[in-house]
């Protein structure tokens, strides 16, 4: 049985116009890339929606990761924190005494990556479906799990599509929190006493600067940045392709080694 295409099954499914299909079909013929991603970054489909549509397409299982809270010592163990962020793979689950890896992976169809997860990890390679942004997530609290408590405030990472940490820090987004991180580290003259009815307790802790949003919201700011990025990017190529300096299907050539 022939596979349906995954534009023809989201438009069978009601969440994709023909028109939207297209536009992106020439958004790939023009720039490269995967479908999915394409239709993910034009804000056409939900990454969710097209995990489902890519799961029912292929015919493999999609995997809920923002329900997986941990994963054993032993299976977290046969990939390296590298080679996840790397292949935007997790491990989830060893089968047959040890020698089935099952993992959640973004692009289950890469050959290649699939290769050399079985010589890396010397198991037989199951993939779930999932998305990239969900698997950037599943990362941080899988991989990431013993990072010292007193950072979890100001030391919170936020990476972008392929597990790159693009926001190391939240003073990096707030202004507040930046200022009161480049202050000097000598203490300030103590204010003047309070009045007996307000003065605080010596027991009361210093108070943190507040965060300036939740970790989705800062997930998707870092969204809409890598958005304008992109199309930045295309149209600096597309500039240089109308002078010459290099061909379309040299750039299409180029991306796709």
């Amino acid at each position: 049985m022939a596979q349906i295409k995954l534009g023809e099954l989201l438009i069978k499914a009601n969440v994709l116009q023909e028109s939207q299909l297209k536009a992106a079909l020439a958004e790939q013929a023009k720039w490269g890339g995967k479908l999915g991603e394409i239709l993910v970054r034009m804000s056409l489909v939900s990454e969710d929606i097209l995990v489902r549509a890519l799961s029912k397409q292929l015919g493999m299982p999609a995997v809920n990761l923002d329900a997986v809270q941990m994963v054993p010592p032993h299976v977290k163990a046969k990939i390296s924190s590298q080679t996840a962020r790397d292949f935007s793979v997790l491990p989830l689950q060893l089968r047959d005494d040890g020698k089935t890896l099952v993992v959640a992976m973004s692009d289950p169809l890469n050959v290649r990556m699939l290769d050399e997860l079985r010589a890396v990890t010397k198991c037989r390679i199951v993939p779930n479906v999932a998305g990239r942004s969900s698997i950037a997530r599943a990362f941080q609290r899988i991989y990431e799990e013993n990072a010292e408590l007193e950072d979890a405030d100001t030391n919170f990472k936020v990476v972008d599509a392929q597990g790159r940490t693009v926001v190391k820090n939240l003073k990096d987004l707030d202004p507040a929190a930046a200022a009161v991180a480049a202050a000097p580290a000598a203490r300030p003259p103590p204010p003047p006493p309070a009045p007996a009815a307000t003065r605080p307790s010596t027991e009361t802790p210093a108070v943190r600067p507040a965060a300036s949003g939740s970790p989705a919201e800062l997930l998707r700011s870092v969204e809409d940045v890598q958005r304008k990025e992109v199309a930045a990017l295309k149209a600096m190529v597309e500039l240089l392709i109308e002078k010459g300096v290099f061909s379309r299907e040299e750039y299409l050539a180029k991306v796709k080694r």
